[in-house]
């Protein structure tokens, strides 16, 4: 459940037709950020220009559940050779590894009568991996913070700390502890189950 003030929640719940946005935020591994909107004209919000004129942004439909899931989102972007991120241009940076570890953080911006900003929602947040580059589109996937949760962890396992093998089925262990001793999951036979 997305949590909104109780201004935009009347709007919401009461607007037939609404003016919205949507506003990004990429934030480079270095902690450097970078905000752009889909509308027309500049956004000022949280004190920070959200740009329209430097890159053209697409971002596929959003799904909104009760549970807790694992999601990607992917977004688009339209620019050529004159954007830059820092000294670089995006698609340079594409490519030589500045986009690594980046995040991306979508809202929605609502805008009352006289273009005020009523309220603004997050709707998607995640680490950033290159899909595609190439002319003027830059591709994007977003994959939510969630994403370990998608991968199955086995219940009540023991992995101890110190090197151990096994003879005849029997777990032989050592009380010194080896820098080179490597226990991993899901091998047989290096399994301790309690």
């Amino acid at each position: 459940m997305k949590d909104v003030g109780t201004g935009l929640e009347n709007y919401l719940n009461t607007e037939k037709h609404m003016t919205s946005c949507d506003l990004f935020v990429l934030q480079l591994a270095n902690g450097t950020k970078y905000y752009y909107t889909n509308a027309d004209t500049n956004v000022v919000y949280g004190g920070n220009t959200y740009r329209h004129d430097q890159l053209l942004i697409k971002r596929q439909q959003v799904k909104l559940n009760a549970t807790v899931v694992v999601d990607t989102m992917t977004i688009t972007v339209y620019a050529d050779g004159a954007v830059n991120l820092g000294s670089k241009g995006i698609k340079i940076a594409a490519h030589d590894g500045t986009l690594d570890r980046t995040k991306m953080l979508v809202y929605r911006a609502f805008f009352d009568s006289d273009n005020a900003i009523l309220g603004v929602m997050g709707i998607f947040g995640g680490s950033v991996e290159v899909k595609k580059c190439g002319g003027l589109t830059l591709e994007l996937t977003v994959k939510a913070q969630t994403q370990g949760l998608s991968q199955e962890f086995p219940r009540r396992k023991y992995y101890p700390q110190g090197a151990y093998s096994t003879t005849n089925g029997k777990v032989t262990s050592s009380n010194a502890n080896t820098d080179s001793c490597l226990i991993a999951p899901f091998v047989p036979l290096k399994e301790v189950l309690l």
